[in-house]
């Protein structure tokens, strides 16, 4: 198989693109004594501290758009990050966490040579 990309790039990138780190958490959901679920969140296993490149959407570009749940919630991302690695495990259900700051994930998107992974995420209290 023929790939665009010499497998060392990214790699290579790494030191000088992929400044940041951003762990990956997932949640488990308890009742308090109404009923209410509470989210105790912990770490997913392996997708600790993981290199990546963080930045803010700007709010005239495409990728700013409103993106409606399944349960009907429009949300808005404001963030985007970006991996030199694929993560399929990861999914719109966790959150990322970069510079101590919490992001519910929005979209997990994947390029089309199948080795980087990009999520837009929404900064959350």
């Amino acid at each position: 198989m023929v790939t665009l990309l010499h497998p060392r790039f990214l790699s290579s990138l790494t030191a000088t693109f992929y400044l940041s780190t951003c762990t990956i958490q997932e949640a488990t959901a308890t009742r308090d004594a109404y009923g209410q679920p509470i989210l105790a969140w912990a770490n997913l296993a392996g997708h600790v501290d993981l290199a990546c490149s963080f930045a803010p959407i700007s709010p005239g570009s495409p990728e700013a758009a409103e993106i409606k749940r399944a349960d009907g919630t429009i949300v808005k991302a404001t963030h985007h990050i970006a991996f030199p690695a694929l993560y399929t495990s990861i999914l719109p259900t966790m959150r990322a966490v970069v510079f101590g700051f919490n992001f519910d994930i929005l979209a997990v998107e994947f390029d089309s040579h199948g080795i980087m992974t990009r999520l837009r995420v929404e900064r959350v209290a």
